[in-house]
């Protein structure tokens, strides 16, 4: 067996900051455990005091670099899919410098003729130089339209007639499926909650007007998650916890939930209210649109015109916000300031805690034997200093600001 060793600096797992090193098998680009001797580390790779943690990973992401998730239907040519996939890989290839090692391509609420083409794209895959897909998050179009968000309405549905609905929708592609957000209050959708846990699928309460009593049945039906927490729910009353409730409800296994960290769609007091409530359960999400990494200005989207102004994404003419540009690492540097966390804390929000939201501990998110070698390698103010994907060193695009501002001098 030919190893890697990864030493001289920090490790970043389960919460905490140790000394010492990681070793990964060369042939399989599994981390394993330490051997007895360095006799086959036949490369190492210096941290340089820095800080080694696992790869980022955002399970919730509308699109990225000009690429829309939702964007190919069953309309589409031979020439557009294959200039969509090709697209799509370039995108996630610009994606890994961020940090982020693996995503769940997130689609939003769509006509039923959208699924079986563009679902097949997001296939799970373990790659060396891009992101990875870990299977799609499907947001909608089983939702509430009073808490619509930027998704079209015309394309809502209820689940009455039951799992005929959804595989009415949906079509044959839950393989290729990681995550279901949707409403449990729609007519239907309550009685879908195991068919969906089942299929190995996490039903995610989202989009919604539930009221505690609902979004606490729906937790003892299988649900095991909160989709953006705070966002498009009912707000939390004293007397009337709604879904919000749910990170601090006795007598049920709390959920995980998502948390967008941009300043934009949270208050950073409310930020650090979620994750003072239940640390193990936050899970960093970007909820990013495709129009991160694109300049400011107007963009067409679905019908619809999004402004686009530094990190705020929003419907013209109106204050409702349409998804995020604002990067995972830079999530995580703002939760933690927020919430006065050591950086430790926060990052494991986005590794850690995502792994274990969607139940792929046992292969990404964690520094453990077993895992694969997707590496984020940080400064102690959690920049992105470098990446790894299964080995593969790529160039980080998180840059901090002074670097920048220097470099136009």
């Amino acid at each position: 067996m030919s190893l890697t060793k990864y030493t001289n600096g920090f490790i970043c797992d389960d919460g905490r900051l140790t000394q010492g090193s990681v070793y990964v098998d060369n042939a399989t680009q599994k981390i394993v455990a330490a051997p007895t001797s360095d006799a086959k580390v036949t490369k190492v790779v210096d941290l340089h005091g820095e800080i080694l943690a696992p790869g980022y990973i955002d399970i919730q992401n509308n699109g990225i670099y000009g690429v829309n998730f939702s964007n190919l239907t069953s309309d589409a040519s031979d020439a557009d899919t294959r200039r969509f996939e090709r697209d799509y890989h370039q995108a996630m290839k610009q994606y890994l410098t961020t940090g982020v090692t693996s995503i769940c391509p997130t689609v939003t609420s769509n006509f039923p003729k959208v699924y079986p083409k563009v679902l097949p794209m997001y296939h799970r895959n373990r790659t060396s130089d891009e992101c990875d897909s870990l299977g799609a998050h499907l947001e909608g179009p089983f939702i509430n339209r009073e808490k619509k968000g930027c998704h079209p309405v015309e394309t809502f549905v209820d689940a009455a007639e039951g799992k005929t609905k959804l595989e009415a929708i949906y079509g044959d592609t839950m393989d290729h499926v990681c995550i279901i957000t949707a409403a449990p209050e729609i007519p239907g959708v309550m009685d879908l909650i195991p068919t969906i846990k089942q299929a190995g699928v996490v039903y995610s309460i989202g989009h919604t007007m539930a009221d505690h009593a609902t979004a606490t049945n729906a937790v003892r039906k299988g649900a095991s998650m909160v989709t953006h927490m705070y966002n498009a729910m009912p707000q939390p009353h004293h007397r009337n916890a709604g879904v919000v409730g749910l990170m601090t409800t006795p007598d049920i296994e709390t959920p995980y939930y998502g948390l967008i960290c941009d300043g934009i769609h949270v208050d950073p007091s409310m930020a650090r209210l979620a994750y003072a409530a239940n640390p193990d359960k936050v899970v960093l999400v970007t909820d990013a649109m495709h129009l991160i990494g694109l300049d400011d200005g107007a963009y067409q989207w679905d019908g619809q015109v999004v402004i686009k102004d530094g990190y705020r994404l929003t419907l013209k003419g109106t204050d409702t916000l349409a998804g995020s540009a604002t990067t995972l690492p830079a999530c995580v540097r703002n939760l933690k300031q927020w919430a006065n966390l050591s950086l430790a804390q926060a990052v494991k929000t986005c590794t850690n805690n995502a792994a274990d939201s969607i139940g792929v501990s046992d292969s990404k998110g964690y520094l453990r034997p077993g895992c694969d070698a997707d590496f984020v390698v940080l400064d102690h103010q959690g920049y992105v200093k470098r990446v790894f994907k299964l080995g593969n060193e790529v160039a980080s695009s998180d840059v901090q600001p002074q670097a920048q501002v220097r470099a136009h001098l």
